[in-house]
């Protein structure tokens, strides 16, 4: 390799093509490879020259011996790899003596692969960034095709639209706007910037009037639709419907539209990713998957759950927070007189960490200790502790009204300083030095126990 910037990272570069022609790149890497071909056309050529030599062994016969198909490729080494000081050919050596297994795959795989996928990939433009794992990024193109075979993964648009996809699931990236769904589950979350987001099914296109849905599609053609808020249009063929949320809807590839029951529970894996909520641990959880109004109602006698609330808002005014910097808070220093006045433009979130039980309240010898912690996928602004603060904000920061208290639990809601803070049984709160991770200590009987987060948007 001639080229100063295929010398930088020769070793890396050569790794980088061996792994792709022997078909064990993973998508990261492949990245890595496509942003050394876009910045280095010399790359270009030693992968096309490297792809010719994969060529020359696929047509040779590999039922030979080692010995003799090493002495019939040599001669093809020596006059297509061209540079006398290039490694390649002695890559290929190693590969013949001892990967003999792969000599069949390597040319039709890599020049498949570089014609639908590589070069696809260089061409397509940014639309996203996918998040798998422990938040590993990588953008997302045009013309993609993704395959999830694990877990939960993240895909944030760049207009907006945030989509939660659950493996087993294939999706095709058509543009900002619009994704095909050839099987798989998805949640997609939409801001008014994303409006008119598509999912494409084998029996329906799903279009975005506003602003959470779920899809999921079978094999079989067969798509469910759901709406947990604002609404969608469903169209199969000529037939179009909208429907609002709490409705849901199928299609098949056969048949009109049909109406069917409600049913969210089995989007409990991607709504909270789609919400943001990136992880929980102990005895918090996310809510279940579910519309405004069932969250406000939502009651656990055994969690504090982690519940969704506004969105995509920009406040009118500065709002009042308690905690506003990472550390561990508790007894009088839970609650302080702060604001957070967000930069103009920008928008903020709200979650609200609620232990609402069942039941009337049976005095301090019925206390319980829940402890545990949520980690949301954006930086955290500022933390509600004050009972007073969570009645004044939540016509703002809720989706939909919060059942009516009692002045009892209006009292203390919040975590007050006072006999149970000043006691043993003080309740806790930590926000991370990263501002991602709030952790809780609750005791609490059976009245209710809250804190509110606002996050970045």
């Amino acid at each position: 390799m001639n080229s100063p910037q295929a010398d930088h990272g020769s070793t890396d570069f050569e790794l980088l093509c061996a792994q792709y022609l022997d078909g064990t790149l993973d998508d990261l890497s492949r990245e890595r490879l496509a942003a050394l071909l876009e910045s280095d056309p010399q790359a270009i050529a030693t992968l096309r020259s490297q792809l010719l030599v994969s060529g020359a062994l696929a047509r040779l016969k590999p039922e030979l011996s080692d010995e003799t198909f090493l002495r019939s490729v040599l001669p093809h080494l020596n006059t297509i790899a061209g540079e006398e000081d290039d490694t390649f050919p002695n890559r290929v050596q190693n590969t013949i003596r001892f990967q003999r297994r792969k000599r069949i795959t390597l040319a039709a795989a890599a020049a498949i692969a570089l014609a639908a996928g590589l070069a696809l990939s260089m061409r397509g433009t940014v639309v996203a960034t996918r998040y798998d794992g422990e938040e590993t990024a990588r953008q997302v193109r045009t013309g993609q095709k993704l395959i999830f075979s694990t877990g939960v993964s993240r895909m944030e648009f760049t207009n907006g639209a945030v989509v939660a996809i659950e493996a087993p699931a294939e999706l095709t990236i058509r543009s900002q706007d619009e994704v095909e769904l050839a099987h798989g589950r998805l949640n997609a979350w939409c801001p008014e910037t994303a409006h008119g987001f598509r999912v494409v099914t084998t029996s329906a296109t799903v279009t975005d009037l506003g602003t959470s849905f779920g899809v999921s599609a079978s094999p079989d053609g067969t798509a469910d639709v759901l709406v947990l808020d604002g609404k969608v249009v469903v169209q199969n063929d000529n037939v179009k419907r909208q429907i609002e949320r709490g409705a849901a809807i199928r299609a098949t590839s056969d048949t009109k539209l049909s109406d069917v029951a409600f049913e969210p529970s089995p989007y409990q894996r991607t709504w909270p990713v789609a919400s943001g909520i990136r992880s929980t641990r102990g005895e918090v959880i996310p809510a279940p998957p579910g519309t405004p109004e069932s969250l406000a109602a939502l009651e656990n006698d055994n969690q504090i759950l982690v519940i969704p609330e506004r969105r995509d808002f920009k406040p009118a005014k500065s709002i009042p927070v308690d905690i506003i910097e990472p550390g561990t808070y508790d007894g009088q220093n839970l609650s302080a007189p702060y604001k957070i006045t967000p930069p103009a433009g920008k928008r903020v979130r709200s979650y609200l960490l609620r232990y609402n039980p069942v039941g009337q309240s049976m005095g301090l010898e019925y206390l319980r200790n829940f402890q545990g912690s949520v980690t949301f996928d954006r930086p955290v602004l500022g933390i509600i502790t004050h009972s007073q603060k969570l009645n004044r904000t939540d016509a703002t920061l809720t989706r939909s009204p919060l059942p009516q208290l009692g002045p009892r639990d209006a009292e203390l809601r919040g975590l007050e300083p006072g006999t149970k803070t000043a006691s043993k049984f003080a309740d806790r709160v930590e926000l991370s030095p990263d501002r991602r991770t709030i952790t809780v200590n609750f005791y609490a009987d059976v009245s209710i126990d809250e804190i509110r987060a606002i996050t970045e948007d």
